[in-house]
Parts: C-alpha cells; structure tokens; sequence
C-alpha cells in the first residue's frame, strides 16, 4: 500500500511538473508573437509612409543613432490648402509615435512592448533614388518574470515619390 502512495505521488510530482513547463512555454511563446507583433506592424506603418515620402526633412531628423527621430516630408494627406505635409516618427517612453503635421501624436506600439532601439539612416544610391533603413528592437515588457528575448527588424524602403 505504502508502494502505491509514494508511485502516486512519483507520478502526481511528474505530470504538474510537465504541466507548468508547457504554461511557461506557451507563455514565453505568446510574449515573443507580442513583441514581433508591435515590431512588425510599426515597421508596416513606417515603410509605407517612407515610399509616399518626397523626402527626408534632415533639419528634424535625428539619423544613425537611438532614439532616432524620421521626419518626411509628403504629398500624402496634405491639408487642402498646400502641397505637402510633414510626418514624424520617434521614440518616447519605449513606444514609437507617428506624429502629422497638425494632428495629435499617435502610439504605434502596444503598451505591453518596449522599444529598446530605434534607428534610422538615409542612403543615397548612385542610381539618385534615396532610401532610409530602420532598424528597430523590441522586447515585451513583463513586470513579473522581467524583459523576455529582444527582437530585432532591420528594412530599407525607398521614397518613391521623390
């Protein structure tokens, strides 16, 4: 009988052992997909943005070091009475913001994420097309087992409308 409680408990010890590994796996699984998430939808916004930039407005840009700051000018929802507008991106407190000419600052990323990197850097081709890379570092914020694993989006698009 004493064999069979301690084989129990042997057996009981193992399987809420094995059970709390595939909580923290899926967890950690699940803040990871967060982090790309933010990384990869704010990269979206600012890619596309970057192609219906006319150019880079270097006087407000902050290029080649973090927290970097990307100031375009565009034709993109211009106001009625002008030709082009202004759009910034910029980092501040931990979160990418878009900000247009006029308008209110809007968070790109979730409250859950921080971004520990942000870089931007305008290439000049020989071929006279510009282009700007960014490079961004996301981690989600977890105030109870701490920062998980970074992740890191690095892309180059060209203002196509230069």
């Amino acid at each position: 009988m004493l064999v069979y409680a301690a084989l129990l408990a042997i057996i009981s010890v193992v399987l809420v052992s094995f059970f709390i590994q595939v909580v923290n796996v899926t967890e950690t699984s699940r803040r990871a997909r967060e982090a790309l998430d933010n990384a990869r939808r704010s990269m979206d916004v600012i890619s596309q943005e970057i192609k219906h930039g006319v150019n880079v407005y270097t006087p407000t840009s902050t290029l080649g070091s973090s927290p970097g700051q990307l100031s375009l000018e565009t034709k993109r929802d211009a106001p009625a009475d002008e030709t082009s507008t202004y759009v910034d991106f910029y980092l501040d407190s931990e979160g990418i913001y878009l900000k247009r000419e006029g308008q209110d600052a809007q968070l790109l990323t979730s409250e859950k994420v921080r971004i520990t990197s942000l870089v931007f850097r305008s290439l000049n081709s020989t071929s006279g097309t510009p282009a700007v890379r960014v490079e961004l570092t996301a981690v989600y914020k977890d105030p109870i087992s701490g920062p998980s694993n970074a992740v890191t989006l690095v892309s180059t698009t060209s203002l196509r409308s230069y």
